[in-house]
């Protein structure tokens, strides 16, 4: 059994690896799948680090409001912090 560094430094790398899987997924099928695997590892991962999902949405929902999102399709090369 991996002690919890351990465990999170494996789960970096297995979102990686899906994460690539993602990007190479030639159909909505496939990427659901993948995507479904990222999910499953988030919330493995969040386990680990004692961070409930909620916390990791509020996290989300608060960058979001300061930096913006993907829901328009814009693109960002650099973001400056303030």
């Amino acid at each position: 059994m991996l002690e919890p560094s351990e465990l999170i430094k494996a789960i970096k790398a297995k979102i990686i690896e899906e994460a690539t899987e993602f990007y190479e997924a030639e159909c909505r099928e496939e990427s659901v799948e993948e995507l479904a695997d990222i999910l499953e590892l988030l919330h493995i991962a969040i386990g680990v680090l004692g961070v409930s999902f909620e916390e990791l949405e509020e996290t989300r929902e608060h960058k979001r409001n300061a930096r913006g999102g993907f829901e328009k399709g814009i693109y960002l090369i650099d973001v400056v912090d303030q």
